[in-house]
């Protein structure tokens, strides 16, 4: 006897009749993402504790605030750092940290960083990283970019997804400023009720205000770039 039990069933289990066209079933789909997200979990937990990269140039004074800790402490080259640490520098002070997947983070003086999220499998193909931006000047050079990556910088005003990038902001409690030196960054407001994305090329920038969405993508004048570039610059 032929078997006639269709390949794909309706959303209430019922098999479609030969005639009609066949539905696909989101419950694949949701699967599929309930197990990418628990093998998120897995991987983030299984690193908590150990660290995600190290200082590589400091010039001046910085220090951090590890997870679970009411002390800053101060940092010196070679000092490893750890998710959820904040860091802070301060006057005519720059940090630059070298995390596992070889990104690269800047803080310019009076600078305030959380690093909020990193894991990196990439035995699994899994890549996010989240660095939370309070104030200063910020440099990030992402170099590699897996199958599954999410890159995110947020502030008050503004979340910036990049995908194999490097870019530059300057950040105060009101107000983001970012320009692109290479690849993309797509940029909207923090609070999703302000509505509007842009996506930024190399040399355009975007300003993000508080309840302003981010303004059109234009060229930045080479003074506004250098000024962020100076800030920022480590050896």
């Amino acid at each position: 006897m032929r078997d006639n039990t269709p390949k794909t069933m309706r959303a209430r289990g019922e098999a479609d009749d030969a005639d009609k066209p066949q539905v696909v079933h989101p419950t694949g789909l949701m699967v599929l993402t309930m197990a990418s997200l628990l093998l998120w979990s897995v991987i983030a937990l299984a690193q908590q504790h150990e660290p995600i990269g190290q200082v590589a140039a400091l010039q001046g004074q910085a220090t951090v605030q590890h997870a679970g800790s009411t002390q800053a402490v101060p940092l010196s080259s070679q000092n490893p750092v750890y998710r959820e640490d904040i860091i802070q520098t301060l006057a005519a002070s720059k940090i630059k940290l070298v995390l596992l997947d070889g990104t690269e983070l800047t803080l310019g003086e009076h600078g305030t960083m959380t690093l909020s999220k990193f894991v990196y499998a990439p035995q699994h193909k899994m890549h996010q990283g989240v660095v939370s931006i309070a104030s200063g000047f910020f440099r990030a050079v992402a170099r590699k970019v897996l199958p599954q990556t999410l890159f995110e910088m947020r502030t008050g005003t503004a979340v910036a997804a990049v995908r194999g990038t490097q870019w530059l902001c300057e950040v105060t409690p009101e107000a983001t400023a970012i320009v692109v030196l290479q690849g993309e960054v797509a940029v909207v407001h923090t609070h999703r009720s302000i509505r509007g994305k842009v996506v930024l090329t190399p040399g355009q920038g975007t300003d993000v205000r508080e309840n302003h969405p981010p303004t059109a993508p234009k060229k930045w004048a080479e003074e506004r770039v250098s000024r962020l570039l100076r800030a920022t610059e480590l050896p």
